[in-house]
């Protein structure tokens, strides 16, 4: 075959690979016989099964999972050459899927900087709610994500890069370290509610046991009854408002540091084993947009002064 599949099939196609065929009608306001109806055109001219038909509806076939990426990155490449095209002025346009904490307490406090860099670049910011949420660019239609909790080799077919490991502390507001129940030791926690991020709790008990593994006692600090919140920026603001003693995660904590709205009361830091990753395809390494964001988090996180990843990798 020596020309292009219809585009109208291409789309239905590349349409129903994010939201399946109610969604994908719905998206393109046709009827699901009309969505079926092409979806059969474009198996036809191809000569390929890009879905599997069952009972319980259709799912993409290993032949349609290899095509829907290639096919989505097309469309999102025509779809940014006609904004350009369009709006010359505007422009380049960068899509962040993050994940929440990293975009609220990273990278939103220091997007000032971003744009006083790069003038040119509009940055879009989708927050994902979980750390460890799969990268789909063909749903969220980014071209870039930043994920966390997360090892080396599970971004298959998508060119990933460490930007941090998490370094784990305790904080709380300044207001803690005053007065009668003062925290000046490790042991001063257990006179104060511990709060906890059920997104990721396992750094309190890691930071716990390094503290007991150098020489405090910490016997008395319950997990049990820790105070517990969703999101890393809940927990942090509870912590500056006095409510307890929140684990930091550096570099999300940082700002909140630099500002004096909390103190960090000990010198010792738990590095975690998972990394944050900055993830793109292959194809959008070379852009210039990607490139002065990625060097942009690079230098963010060096003016930090912490060591993040001093692993070899």
């Amino acid at each position: 075959m020596d020309r292009l599949p219809p585009l109208t099939a291409l789309r239905a196609f590349e349409t129903v690979g994010r939201y399946g065929v109610a969604g994908a009608a719905k998206e393109l306001k046709v009827t699901r016989a009309a969505i079926l109806h092409q979806i059969r055109v474009l198996e036809a001219e191809l000569g390929v099964v890009l879905f599997i038909r069952s009972n319980r509806g259709i799912t993409l076939s290993l032949k349609g999972l290899e095509y829907l990426p290639q096919v989505t990155a097309s469309f999102d490449a025509l779809q940014e050459s006609s904004r350009r095209l369009r709006h010359p002025e505007a422009g380049l346009h960068l899509v962040l899927d993050s994940v929440t904490g990293f975009a609220t307490d990273f990278i939103v406090p220091r997007l000032h900087r971003f744009y006083e860099a790069n003038p040119n670049i509009t940055l879009e910011i989708k927050a994902l709610h979980k750390w460890y949420g799969p990268v789909e660019f063909e749903r969220t239609g980014a071209n870039v994500a930043i994920r966390g909790g997360a090892l080396a080799g599970e971004f298959a077919g998508l060119l990933a890069e460490k930007l941090a490991h998490s370094l784990y502390f305790p904080v709380c507001s300044p207001k803690l370290l005053e007065g009668p129940d003062a925290i000046r030791t490790p042991e001063d926690l257990a006179k104060h509610p511990i709060l906890e991020s059920t997104v990721a709790p396992e750094g309190w008990r890691s930071w716990l046991a390094a503290a007991a593994a150098s020489g405090a006692d910490v016997s008395g600090v319950s997990l049990e009854r820790a105070r517990r919140f969703d999101l890393f920026n809940m927990s942090m603001n509870a912590a500056s408002h006095g409510v307890g003693v929140d684990l930091g995660r550096s570099p999300m904590v940082d700002h909140w540091l630099e500002r004096g709205l909390l103190v960090a009361p000990f010198d010792l830091t738990v590095m975690s084993e998972r990394a944050y990753w900055l993830i793109c395809r292959d194809s959008f390494a070379e852009k210039p947009e990607f490139i002065a964001f990625r060097n942009w988090l690079m230098d963010e996180l060096s003016a930090l002064g912490r060591d993040f990843h001093p692993d070899p990798d």
